[in-house]
């Protein structure tokens, strides 16, 4: 989609893949709100944004209903300025999402799952991007993670 840039994922290479936005069709303006299930691992990830065209989508859940459900909503001028979480093995899972941060101009939501186990990553934003919508892979739990970002 034209002025997105697509970075990721990190992760494993199970599940499927995820990406609604390109199956929507209208590239995303912003991120309105997150829901994250976790508990020792990220189990899923939905997320609601604004498309350019003005219009409110949701994307997902990716990945299975167990954890804690927690919900982000963010304020009218929030936007994500860095994302930050660990992969690894998980049970009999060869690698997933362990852990998710999302840091943004107002404050901290997170961290979801476990952030002590894992190999961490981070997505710092340059001045003036910010995140807009994430893609995937998915399927009991939340295999693999990347991050849609307006530069």
């Amino acid at each position: 989609m034209e002025g997105l840039v697509k970075i990721g994922p990190w992760g494993g290479r199970g599940g499927d893949p995820r990406d609604d936005i390109v199956a929507a069709g209208v590239a995303p303006h912003r991120l309105e709100s997150l829901v994250i299930r976790s508990q020792n691992a990220v189990d899923s990830i939905s997320f609601t944004y604004a498309g350019v065209d003005g219009m409110l989508r949701m994307a997902g859940p990716w990945g299975g209903s167990g954890g804690r459900k927690r919900k982000v909503k963010f304020g009218a001028t929030e936007v994500i300025k860095e994302i930050s979480g660990t992969y690894g093995p998980f049970k009999r899972h060869a690698c997933i999402v362990r852990s998710l941060t999302f840091v943004t101009n107002v404050g901290k939501h997170g961290p979801f799952g476990k952030p002590e186990e894992g190999t961490p990553f981070s997505v710092p934003v340059q001045d003036g991007g910010r995140v807009v919508g994430f893609f995937g892979r998915s399927g009991s739990l939340l295999d693999a993670v990347g991050v849609y970002m307006h530069p």
